[in-house]
């Protein structure tokens, strides 16, 4: 039984919803710590290199993160899927045969393409983006494709098995703070763009030291007498279906990167870039509760209880959509001195950043609406949304970045977001009757739009330095939103989420 009552929430309800708060809290603080490290470290490294060699390491890194999908054969979220699966039903053998099997997929396929991708690197670079100063850079950072692929295993592993603390650790906290150290120790020395790429090849070592370090020490370790189960045909009948659908759906990172590659500069790219990574902040609490409600849903869905997960996905999306919000109000009053920090260079891309956080927003705002189609066991479906996303995100970059330049990625981006994101919603309520809004949403949107007007106009009738109004600005909207719906007063659920991510609630076990 589930209980609303004024003072506790019980019941198979209160339970999960304590369980995602608890490990959202705490994955929202790496997450944060992540972005905020990524936002400093791109600072010091536009700073460091300029537009233009920004642009080409961007270019080359992209070029990695879209080969390290190859070999990954949908393994990463069938993993998440299937190790919290079996563990919901108390199948432990399968889970850690899952793991391993998975472990052996990626290590033999990342070796394979680690060697056909080294051998047409000259062929990318040259033919496709007329740059042979690439050529190098690739040979580099691909060394690292097999430590980086079978890292993001580990991960998944460790998301799978919930052991989320771990996985926050390592690749939230630990692991954009190494790489903080060593661009600064590279720059203090008098590396530049090539070292910039040598240390881009050591993380991915490091990732995957990290991650089977605290899966051993969390997992293996404990189960070392547990003789693994394996259902191979199930496991891949899965994984393919995944596999294409997270290759197409790469292509809304990608895709924009490198048509701007083959018809705009460096500069343009790293313009680009910088907009979009600022856009992400945005997106930091539906990556927070991502990280640990994926493998919950796919739980729920073993024990069929899907009236349970339908509350949880319009409590959960409520909190994403509200912390969006204020994130998303910031961003617009404050662009200019934003994009600042990393280079006067990089404040020609305001509307990029306009365009590409409208896309985020519209993101959060639906939540995990995509997490649970795939989590319900609908990879077809997942697969159909991932073709049209590919489509369109190559169609309109296509015309629309000759004829508009970065502002046209921007664009296609926000459209294809919006887009994607309304079929998703449809395809939800059809298959499993869920949608995940309700009239509480009405609170943050009200309470950011009188923060708006307010913090608009008195930014306005002020003359501060560019940095301390940013920074005022953002404190003032911080505390004027949460006062506001304070006053609104918050819902049961809000509160007790609220409760458990601050840690101001007691906690029972």
């Amino acid at each position: 039984m589930i209980s609303h009552d004024n003072k506790n929430i019980t019941g198979e309800y209160g339970l999960e919803l304590k369980n995602i708060s608890k490990n959202a809290g705490i994955s929202a603080l790496g997450i944060l710590f992540m972005n905020v490290m990524a936002f400093v470290n791109n600072a010091v490294i536009t700073r460091t290199l300029g537009a233009d060699s920004y642009g080409l390491f961007v270019l080359a890194t992209n070029v990695f993160g879209f080969i390290a999908i190859i070999p990954q054969l949908g393994f990463n979220n069938t993993i998440v899927r299937y190790v919290s699966y079996y563990n919901g039903k108390g199948e432990d053998a399968k889970s850690k045969g899952t793991i391993l099997f998975g472990f052996k997929i990626l290590l033999i396929f990342s070796l394979i393409v680690l060697i056909i991708s080294f051998l047409i690197s000259p062929l990318i670079s040259e033919n496709i983006f007329d740059r042979p100063e690439l050529t190098p850079l690739l040979k580099i950072i691909l060394l690292s494709l097999p430590f980086a692929v079978i890292a993001g295993g580990f991960y998944s592993a460790l998301n799978g098995l919930k052991l989320i603390k771990y996985q926050v650790i390592a690749a939230n906290i630990l692991n954009p703070l190494a790489f903080f150290v060593l661009i600064i120790i590279a720059f203090w020395i008098g590396y530049r763009l090539t070292g910039l790429i040598w240390i881009m090849f050591a993380m991915g070592v490091i990732g995957l030291v990290l991650s089977y370090y605290f899966l051993n020490k969390n997992y293996f370790k404990h189960k070392r007498e547990l003789q693994p189960q394996v259902n191979k045909k199930e496991l891949m009948n899965f994984a393919i279906p995944i596999y294409l659908n997270q290759f197409l759906n790469s292509a809304i990172k990608f895709i924009p990167i490198f048509i701007m590659g083959y018809f705009l500069t460096n500069k343009d790219i790293g313009v680009y870039n910088v907009g979009f990574r600022v856009a992400m902040l945005v997106s930091v609490s539906l990556s927070a509760f991502r990280l640990i409600f994926s493998p919950t849903i796919s739980a729920l869905f073993a024990k069929n209880n899907i009236q349970l997960i339908s509350q949880l996905y319009k409590t959960i999306t409520k909190w994403i959509f509200t912390i969006a919000l204020i994130t998303f109000c910031i961003i617009i009053l404050f662009a200019e001195p934003v994009l600042n920090i990393f280079g006067s260079e990089f404040t020609t891309g305001i509307n990029v950043l306009l365009l590409l956080i409208f896309g985020e927003l519209i993101n959060a705002a639906v939540g995990l609406v995509g997490n649970i189609i795939i989590m319900s066991g609908r990879p077809k479906v997942a697969l159909f949304n991932a073709g049209i996303n590919f489509l369109m995100i190559i169609t309109l970059c296509y015309f629309l970045i000759p004829e508009f330049g970065i502002i046209g990625a921007a664009l296609s981006y926000a459209i294809t977001v919006a887009f994607i994101n309304l079929i998703r919603l449809f395809e939800l309520y059809y298959y499993e009757k869920m949608q995940p809004f309700k009239l509480s949403y009405l609170k943050p949107l009200v309470a950011a739009a009188i923060v708006f007007v307010i913090v608009f106009y008195t930014k306005n009738l002020l003359s501060l330095n560019l940095y301390i109004e940013m920074i005022l600005g953002a404190a003032l909207s911080l505390f004027l939103f949460v006062l506001i719906l304070w006053a609104f007063k918050f819902d049961n659920e809000d509160k007790y989420v609220f409760g458990l991510i601050t840690g101001k609630l007691k906690r029972k076990e």
